[in-house]
């Protein structure tokens, strides 16, 4: 009975030993400390694990906004020319009407010539009581006369016949280096077939060949707001054919050429002959 009691004992003495410290299992970690500082080590592990997995999750997050940016450009590069294009004119044609006057899709226009244009519209409208609107465009691939593109855009812009009778669209293609000018009857009426004919023919042609889009506009509209002013149109720039100059002589210049070329060889031709004969003659002479 004595030995029963004593094992007993001595199993309830190993139970509390164990209880303060044994070894013990937290959160997957073999502790053999206090159970109240396994607890708090338990604690301290998930709360690092945890921020590892938050600063994971974020850096996969980060890569996958670089990665799809990248493809994002990636698809964007790879959308023909034709095709952006082809978007600037529906995006011209379904706009509203710009409140200042001018659409540069091309992105040609300078700062100062952009003001400069808006400047000369507003005063157009303000003394003659009609609208000009200034478009230019890359390229025309969807409708590629330009009249035909300005008469849509003055269609959309103003739909009815009294918001548009009074109105014009001067229209540049920048990779043609053409352009178009047309407008509602009245407008049309006030500035006449010739200055129209003039602009398209003169202005817009002979500085876009020289890729001065900035005067073709500002010499355009200056036409347009001389005429709608009721004085005379001073007209446009003119082709200098010879500016660049030729390779080949004018007539005259050829003329005179050839005689210098003429009086070289004659005098070769008499100075051949006469030196022979003038030594033969002194050799002869010599011998007497």
């Amino acid at each position: 009975m004595a030995s029963i009691t004593a094992r007993v004992s001595s199993f309830k003495l190993k139970n509390t030993f164990s209880s303060g410290s044994s070894v013990s299992q937290q959160n997957g970690v073999r502790c053999s400390a206090p159970k109240s500082k396994c607890v708090v080590r338990g604690v301290q592990r998930h709360s690092v694990e945890t921020k590892a997995s938050s600063e994971t999750s974020n850096f996969i997050q980060k890569a996958g906004a670089g990665l799809a940016a990248l493809g994002l450009a990636a698809s964007l590069s790879l959308v023909p020319m034709n095709q952006a294009a082809l978007a600037g004119e529906f995006d011209i044609i379904n706009t509203t009407p710009p409140s200042a006057g001018v659409v540069d899709d091309a992105g040609v226009l300078s700062k100062a010539t952009a003001g400069d244009l808006v400047n000369r519209l507003r005063n157009i409208e303000k003394d003659s009581g009609f609208k000009l609107e200034v478009v230019t465009v890359r390229k025309l691939v969807f409708e590629q006369d330009p009249f035909a593109f300005a008469d849509q855009v003055i269609e959309n812009w103003f739909p009815t016949v009294e918001e548009g009778d009074k109105v014009g669209v001067l229209l540049l293609s920048t990779s043609s280096k053409e352009g178009a000018l047309v407008g509602g009857p009245s407008f049309m009426k006030a500035i006449g077939e010739p200055l129209v004919e003039g602009i398209v023919t003169e202005n817009i042609p002979v500085f876009a060949e020289q890729e001065r889009y900035n005067e073709a506009l500002l010499s355009s509209v200056n036409r347009i707001q001389t005429v709608l002013s009721g004085k005379e149109d001073p007209g446009g720039p003119k082709r200098q054919e010879g500016a660049k100059g030729s390779n080949f002589k004018t007539k005259e210049e050829t003329t005179q050429s050839r005689g210098k070329f003429a009086g070289v060889v004659i005098g070769l031709l008499v100075i051949a002959t006469a030196v022979p004969m003038i030594q033969y003659y002194g050799y002869i002479g010599g011998k007497q």
